[in-house]
């Protein structure tokens, strides 16, 4: 299978739809405003090429995002707006591990992870890994995507789903944010849970 094949797989594999139900048991009022089960367990390489999973976290709170480094619409935006709560956050945003897991395997290795993420935060990590381990934690965080089109250099085009996750020490969805919300505005939220 060639790589651009490879990728218009994965990105067609991921469009699973969305599971909307949730538990009722003994939910706050902030989680319940969000009918979301999202996240799950993960097995893949962090952008110094180091193997981590989803319980290397436990005890922090992560704040994930999927994307692309190359990616020219929603990532950059969703990345700065990470990277600025963490800055007003500042010390108390310590417990909070910034994340991007890429949906473009082919390019995003621990290479070229490493340089993309010290541009955005030197806090952020960048996930990649195989088609096969990516693809499970998308579907996981019930995430979406389709490769609509290539750049002039090759570069991919996805239309994906773009929310930030917030996860709780355990591991478990607490909320997500939207990638354009305001940086104030999601510390406020963020520190309703880390407080």
């Amino acid at each position: 299978m060639t790589r651009a094949l490879a990728f218009a797989v994965l990105c067609l594999s991921l469009l699973a739809p969305p599971a909307w139900g949730h538990d009722k048991k003994s939910h706050t009022a902030q989680e319940a405003a969000i009918p979301l089960a999202a996240g799950g367990p993960f097995d893949l390489i962090d952008h110094t090429g180091k193997p981590v999973t989803d319980k290397d976290y436990r005890g922090r709170y992560m704040l994930v995002f999927f994307g692309y480094a190359t990616c020219p619409g929603i990532c950059p935006t969703g990345l700065r707006v990470m990277a600025e709560t963490l800055r007003i956050l500042g010390a108390e945003g310590d417990v909070l591990a910034p994340i991007l897991v890429t949906i473009d395997p082919e390019r995003d290795t621990p290479e070229t992870l490493g340089p993309a993420m010290a541009k955005v935060h030197p806090r952020m990590t960048g996930l990649t890994g195989s088609f096969e381990k990516l693809n499970a934690a998308a579907k996981a965080y019930k995430v979406t995507a389709e490769l609509v089109g290539w750049t002039l250099d090759r570069a991919p085009i996805v239309n994906h789903s773009s929310y930030i996750y917030l996860m709780g020490t355990d591991g478990k969805f607490l909320t997500l944010f939207p990638p354009i919300m305001d940086a104030e505005a999601m510390a406020k939220a963020i520190r309703g849970y880390i407080g």
